[in-house]
């Protein structure tokens, strides 16, 4: 019997762990303010937090944005929800090794999804490693830095203007939904939501330092709930739509219990909410639903996805599947294959069931061979493959609203439109500027438009 974790038991921040005393002593002899590279895995979260570490070093006199070879000291966020990220995350930290023993004084840090995972355990296993930290509570890390390197550090260093456009902002932490194949409630914590006044007050200053595009950010971002104004997200996408400046906004991701009328509502009402409804169904069978723990029916399911398509016409609908998690038989995936070919979504993430230490799931057979799991996800990519190709032709010969990204090497311009579908032009547009452009030709992972 594989080992679990009693639920509840990982839910609080964990403490800052640092390497023992008998290693060799960091030595810090420059005079110039120390710099940090920053390096990242995993989701969206994960890409906020490395933006929001990279401000605190600036607060307390460090510089972010550093090449590795130029930095003081390497941070590392990861995440541990697909053993692939934790693997990748593990190779990188093996690597600096080397990195650290080239020049005294380097140090080296880690934290994101592997901390809620292993905690101070990592310091066993990568003797080099100095410093475990939790991103929900990181002032413990940031004190020890700043007594680290407080001969160099001579207060606060404005970050530079931001060259990105688009930038994630967290509404909501932590996930209660207890999927049962999922590690986010144990490594990331209970839902906690941030007061609408910081999230409004946050848009603001990302959007006066260049940004165009924010994306509202949680786990299950639809269960935001502000105690102080008893604002839910449509309220508080109501409050950044204000944004003085901001031309788009997103949100990422949703659970399908929470997909409210009122957010619907949202989407069709607000000008620079995106016509795009991320709902991730996981399976299209009702009994995996159920093993999944995912608290709605297929019915109830495809009931929202309609009165999304009645409420914003033009809504592009996207969708996460899991094929051959514990116990998924043939008739149980073929259900699947039916609500893709009924719903017909713009894009789908697809991932083969791999257990986590600490699920629910972890407790069960991992029984579906990997060679079928390899079989069904190719038969779902096939699927939609035919599927998106066919919903992009037919905007052939039509207008789209493009927020234009950057170049591609070879000269042409890409950006999205506001149902996030890629589309590249080679028309001379510069970043940042949105353009209303004619789609002359589709595949089925991007448009070309003139």
């Amino acid at each position: 019997m594989k080992a679990a974790v009693t639920p509840g038991t990982r839910f609080l921040p964990l403490p800052m762990a640092q390497a023992r005393p008998n290693r060799e002593p960091i030595v810090v002899s420059s005079d110039e303010a120390p710099k940090v590279h920053i390096w990242q895995i995993g989701c969206q979260m994960n890409s906020a937090d490395a933006d929001s570490l990279a401000e605190g070093f600036s607060e307390i006199g460090l510089r972010p944005g550093a090449a590795l070879e130029e930095a003081d000291l390497a941070v590392l966020v990861t995440c541990a929800v697909r053993q692939h990220a934790e693997d990748k995350a593990s190779g990188k930290l093996g690597e600096l090794a080397a990195w650290k023993q080239a020049r005294p004084g380097r140090a080296i840090a880690l934290t994101g999804c592997m901390v809620g995972e292993h905690g101070g355990n990592l310091l066993k296993r990568f003797r080099h490693l100095d410093y475990v930290f939790d991103m929900r509570e990181p002032d413990g890390f940031f004190a020890r830095v700043r007594d680290l390197y407080q001969g160099a550090l001579q207060g606060p260093i404005p970050l530079p203007a931001s060259d990105r456009l688009f930038a994630y902002l967290p509404v909501i932490l932590g996930c209660n939904e207890m999927c049962t194949y999922c590690i986010v409630p144990f490594v990331r914590g209970r839902e906690a939501s941030r007061p609408a006044d910081e999230v409004v007050t946050e848009a603001r200053r990302l959007v006066e330092r260049g940004v165009v595009e924010i994306t509202l950010l949680g786990q299950n971002v639809n269960s935001y709930w502000d105690a102080d104004s008893d604002a839910g997200l449509p309220e508080l996408m109501a409050r950044v739509d204000r944004t003085p400046g901001l031309k788009r906004m997103r949100f990422l991701t949703s659970h399908p219990r929470n997909a409210s009328p009122d957010l619907l509502a949202a989407i069709a009402e607000l000008p620079t909410a995106c016509e795009h409804l991320h709902l991730p169904v996981q399976s299209g069978s009702d009994s995996c639903l159920r093993r999944m723990k995912r608290e709605y029916s297929v019915a109830e399911y495809l009931r929202t996805l309609a009165a999304a398509r009645r409420r914003v016409p033009n809504i592009s609908l996207s969708t996460d599947i899991i094929v051959g998690f514990c116990g998924e038989t043939d008739s149980e995936f073929e259900e699947t294959m039916s609500v893709l070919r009924e719903v017909e979504f713009d894009t789908v993430h697809i991932q083969a069931y791999s257990p986590r230490p600490g699920t629910a799931a972890y407790r069960r057979v991992d029984d579906v061979p990997r060679p079928v799991k390899s079989q069904r996800l190719q038969r779902v990519l096939e699927l939609q493959r035919s599927i998106s190709r066919r919903r992009n032709e037919a905007l052939v010969g039509s207008r789209v609203e493009v927020l234009v990204e950057g170049r591609g090497a070879d000269g042409r311009v890409f950006g999205r439109t506001r149902q996030n579908r890629i589309v590249w032009s080679d028309r001379v547009l510069e970043p940042g500027t949105v353009a209303d452009l004619e789609v002359t030709s589709a595949t089925a992972w991007q448009l070309t438009a003139g």
